[in-house]
């Protein structure tokens, strides 16, 4: 099996399966696949049989991929905090309201996770910011192009979603307007730091860059253009860190975890002027006064909580209706939904994987391997970034989810990334050891 992999053949269907299963997990043409009619609401329980064909050849063949890759076991002894919280998915269908449905989405959770995972085992470092930056920059175009090919589908419509709040931003080739959002800050930032990386005509560059820029403000999503901000600053920071003297490097990220931890302090003025400046609600879209709702019911289930995705969608979401009037699909912030679905206990179990995903990304950083160079800062950013965006969404553990992809490829990288370093460093061991022989 390894051998038919490596084979010229197989490795150009290898790099078409993963780019399709990339485009497919950050959810576009899921709508189309659907056949759902773009007018009506956005149903997050509802999935067609095709896209649940898709969603299982996804999670068979990242499967196969990660047994025939020949790291795939030190890779996963190394990397296996990520699939503590889809266990914890599956464990949880013993307090669930719908056991069923707990499981079909722990399995779609547990696969969005393996998908991620298995990228990393068959792509380098290199090679997966080359192909993540392409996808990310045809999805950028397909987005635009569906804006003049088909606008029924590519921008919400009055009876969309949340009726006239959305009327007329885009989504592109997604389901909603803030995927598009997020998904155009990433190309910008990954284009910005790894432009030459991943493609060669400085004019196409610039021609992704500014439609990435052209779907941010057609969005009009907040969290786009926070992305768009954050992503390009905090792969040139990592840069800069990387290139500073060893001694240096642990008081510079000393002094960054310090600041980070001063603009959570301040975080209720900055919130504030952000809104005022980025002209949103100042209560985020209705997103405050579910989250008081949602922590309020938190209370009444506060060790294990209500189950994975089930104990929301039969439990909670009739009484956040009654209380604030409004549908809503999840709780719009990662930390809660977490709550909601398995208490305090699981909350203390995802603190935890967050604080190793933290560190195994930030040694990248700290001690960069020589084979990556500038390339080390790059699974730290995507960790900061999709930590940073479940504050107002719900990103962590959602099935079929792009930032459930990113953190898994991240701390796969990282992993694999130290591999590389201890295989290399062993080679050089042996060579050294013949050339003394000798």
């Amino acid at each position: 099996m390894s051998r038919l992999v490596a084979s010229p053949r197989a490795s150009k269907f290898l790099i078409v399966f993963v780019a399709a299963g990339l485009l497919f997990e950050f959810g576009a043409f899921r709508r189309q696949l659907s056949g759902v009619d773009p007018g009506l609401p956005v149903d997050g329980a509802a999935a067609s049989i095709i896209v649940q064909i898709l969603t299982a050849s996804a999670i068979v063949a990242a499967g196969a991929l990660v047994l025939c890759s020949r790291r795939a076991s030190d890779m996963a002894l190394g990397t296996w905090p990520i699939f503590v919280m889809p266990a914890l998915a599956f464990a949880s269908m013993l307090w669930s309201p719908d056991a069923e449905v707990t499981v079909r989405k722990s399995v779609a959770f547990f696969g969005t996770v393996l998908f991620g995972f298995s990228v990393a085992t068959v792509l380098s470092t290199k090679d997966a910011i080359r192909l993540l930056g392409r996808v990310l920059s045809l999805a950028t175009l397909f987005s635009v192009a569906w804006l003049y090919l088909f606008p029924y589908y590519a921008i919400h419509n009055s009876s969309d979603y949340a009726g006239n709040l959305l009327e007329g931003d885009w989504r592109g080739i997604f389901a909603h307007r803030t995927v598009l959002g997020h998904v155009a800050g990433l190309t910008m930032g990954l284009l910005i730091c790894y432009g030459r990386l991943i493609w060669s005509s400085r004019l196409f560059r610039y021609g992704i860059v500014a439609l990435s820029v052209a779907c941010v403000i057609g969005a009009d999503s907040g969290g786009g253009i926070l992305t768009a901000a954050f992503v390009p600053l905090a792969l040139v920071v990592t840069q800069a860190v990387i290139r500073l003297k060893p001694a240096h490097r642990g008081a510079v990220l000393v002094l960054m975890l310090v600041t980070i931890l001063l603009l959570m302090v301040l975080a209720p003025k900055l919130l504030s002027t952000g809104l005022f400046l980025l002209n949103k609600q100042p209560d985020l879209t209705g997103r405050v006064p579910l989250w008081d709702t949602i922590l309020v019911m938190a209370q009444e289930q506060p060790l294990l909580g209500y189950g994975y995705f089930a104990g929301f969608v039969q439990l909670v979401q009739p009484q956040v209706l009654a209380a604030t009037g409004n549908i809503y699909a999840h709780c719009h912030n990662g930390y809660l939904e977490v709550l909601i679905a398995f208490g305090y206990f699981g909350l203390g179990i995802c603190l935890a994987v967050i604080i190793w995903l933290l560190r195994a990304t930030g040694r990248l950083v700290a001690a960069p391997p020589a084979h990556l160079g500038h390339l080390s800062g790059f699974p730290l950013t995507i960790v900061i970034y999709v930590l940073g965006a479940n504050c107002i969404e719900s990103m962590l553990i959602t099935e079929s989810n792009y930032a459930v992809v990113l953190l898994a490829l991240a701390a796969g990288l990282a992993t694999r990334a130290r591999l590389e370093a201890r295989e290399l460093s062993a080679r050089t061991a042996a060579f050294r050891r013949g050339v003394d022989h000798a």
